[in-house]
């Protein structure tokens, strides 16, 4: 019985269980639309302050799946996990302290890394024990996991603040998920299964190539309207005349369709690559993107809009098989952590924007018209990467 539980099969399943749980909590960071409207009420600021807290937690995420390579061989797996669940808890006592600068480092720098350092050592767990072949769904299974946090979180928050106060709702929030990550720490513990990380060979070669820009490019552009709709949602579609719990309905589907993209383009580009279908969902994004500019009824708009995070899902989820499929197993860590950086600009840049253009003009057309031409650009870089990659079938 003790043999059939340590299987070689069981344990992968326990670590794979636990980097899905781990995603999952993690990916309650971009619940954040739901916090945006009471942060500005708690501290007085505008929407484009508010809107930096996230920006600043988009950044710290990138941090730590930039340097996430240097700490999976530096810590143990456990330790990793335990800083995973401690940091949001540190994050709160600061943030809930109320002020700006408290939510900046709070939420933004604490919060931001644990959840950077959740997705990037799931990401890189997953790919040590899952075969090539089936790298794709594995990958779009750890990022649909991490939209789906944002689901659940989007209805938690909500109740939690009606319930209690805002300040206390929160708190309640990051303990519970902050739980179950010390719950996926004792699967991993009990998987007894070992992650050997390689030290990974330089890239520096192709990292200065063309092609390398262009993949960063390209996902600095596509992900653009992804995580300007989803840090916005909440009050955009307010602005667009949907009242409040039509915007905590779309936010929570968005972020369900998200979920669910990522799981089929993961099994879809097993089959049958990356790089085409990714050009089709930029085309799509971008018809949609521009269709919001126009249509001014609010069932529309919800569908369009989760259409956009869903796509956005999409993007995020077959990006890493992408890269591992182009500078191959060993060198994918190394390569990802660095075009991942092109997320992170992406983070901070969109929803300062669009907070910025909002406090202009009170609307959000002139950011959905930017965001338009950025994701047709993206499919354009992306649709001239040379076809002699291995994505290319």
């Amino acid at each position: 019985m003790e043999t059939f539980f340590y299987s070689e099969k069981n344990k992968k399943s326990f670590v794979i269980i636990a980097c899905l749980l781990i995603t999952f909590c993690m990916g309650s960071i971009h619940a954040f639309s739901t916090l945006i409207e009471n942060i500005e009420l708690q501290i007085d600021v505008s929407r484009m302050a508010s809107s930096l807290v996230y920006s600043t937690g988009l950044i710290s995420v990138t941090v730590a799946v930039f340097f996430g390579h240097i700490l999976y061989r530096q810590l143990s797996p456990l330790l990793i996990i335990f800083l995973i669940a401690a940091l949001p808890l540190i994050g709160v006592l600061i943030s809930n302290t109320g002020s700006w600068v408290g939510w900046i480092i709070g939420y933004g720098i604490f919060f931001g890394f644990a959840s950077g350092l959740g997705y990037g050592f799931s990401l890189h767990t997953v790919s040590s024990v899952v075969s090539s072949q089936k790298l794709g769904l594995a990958f779009g299974s750890v990022t649909a996991s991490y939209a789906f946090g944002a689901v659940v979180f989007s209805i938690i928050y909500p109740l939690l603040f009606n319930q209690f106060t805002f300040k206390i709702g929160y708190i309640f929030g990051v303990a519970v998920l902050s739980i179950v990550v010390i719950i996926a720490l004792f699967l991993f513990r009990n998987s007894k299964i070992n992650i050997i990380t390689k030290a990974n060979a330089s890239i520096n070669d192709q990292g200065n190539t063309p092609k390398f820009f262009r993949l960063w490019l390209g996902y600095f552009l596509g992900v653009f309207a992804g995580l300007m709709t989803i840090g916005h949602a909440v009050p955009m579609i307010k602005a667009m005349g949907g009242s409040a719990t039509i915007a905590i309905t779309g936010i929570t589907l968005m972020s369900f369709g998200s979920g669910v993209a990522g799981v089929y383009i993961g099994w879809l580009s097993d089959r049958f690559g990356c790089k085409r279908p990714l050009v089709v969902i930029l085309i799509i994004n971008s018809i949609a993107l521009f269709s919001l500019t126009i249509f001014i009824n609010i069932n529309l708009t919800l569908i369009l809009m989760i259409l956009v995070a869903s796509l956005y899902g999409a993007v995020i989820a077959i990006y890493p098989t992408l890269v591992s499929n182009i500078f191959g197993p060993d060198k994918s860590t190394w390569a990802y952590s660095r075009i991942f950086t092109a997320w992170g600009f992406a983070g901070l840049a969109s929803p300062f924007l669009a907070g910025w253009l909002f406090d202009q003009s009170k609307q959000y057309n002139s950011s959905l018209l930017l965001a338009f031409i950025l994701s047709i650009l993206s499919a354009i870089i992306i649709s001239r990467l040379p076809y002699n990659v291995k994505t290319s079938r």
